[in-house]
């Protein structure tokens, strides 16, 4: 099973794009690189993510380079898994609930609580405005071309958010990352703790990998 240990790295008063190349410098490196359906879905661009936390969030940097951009959801709690995405899964122990955390490369997010992959409850206005974003792209909404494209994407995502009560952090949690982009030009379908299932399916909790916080 996979694991990572993540760093405590101060945040203080830093904006998200000031904290981004602390997060790249000091953040535990992860790729999502497993193709898990590479027969049916060999495109692979290259992903890396920097994970870091304080008292009051995780931060992700997801640094994207490959083909296609597409920004085509129209704003938080709409799908965003057709668009170039990264997501985020976690649950605090394990059993079958889970939350999803989505974003496209313009920084609109989908994320909802699972009881079952089959049984989901949107986040709430003010749980998804908690969650910070920042990117190249930005709130572009709209694109949608092909060709090489880089991005980055940094998201804080409140402790509290991932259902922790406020001053409780843990000691760790289970989760998987994963870059997909069902509608652009090259479909892909990539985690970083390796799927066991036939076809592309993201929402397997028991596949997540352990995350331990240093």
């Amino acid at each position: 099973m996979a694991s990572a240990r993540l760093p405590r790295l101060e945040r203080g008063s830093l904006s998200l794009q000031e904290f981004t190349p602390l997060l790249q410098e000091q953040g535990q490196l992860l790729y999502i690189d497993t193709l898990n359906w590479r027969q049916d879905f060999p495109h692979r661009p290259l992903v890396a993510a920097y994970l870091a936390y304080d008292a009051e969030a995780l931060y992700i940097n997801y640094r994207v380079s490959g083909e296609d951009l597409r920004t085509l959801s129209p704003g938080d709690g709409n799908y965003v898994h057709e668009d170039s995405c990264v997501e985020f899964f976690m649950q605090r122990e394990r059993g079958t609930a889970y939350i999803n955390f989505e974003f496209n490369a313009a920084g609109v997010c989908y994320a909802a609580h699972h009881a079952s992959p089959s049984e989901a409850v949107l986040l709430s206005a003010e749980e998804f405005a908690s969650i910070e974003r920042w990117g190249d792209h930005q709130g572009q909404h709209g694109l949608e071309r092909t060709g090489p494209a880089a991005w980055q994407l940094t998201v804080a995502i409140p402790w509290t958010t991932m259902g922790y009560a406020a001053g409780q952090l843990p000691r760790e949690f289970y989760a998987n990352l994963y870059k997909c982009g069902d509608k652009t030009a090259h479909p892909h379908f990539l985690s970083w703790a390796p799927i066991q299932e036939v076809e592309p399916a993201f929402h397997r909790p028991q596949f997540f990998g352990t995350f331990v916080l240093d």
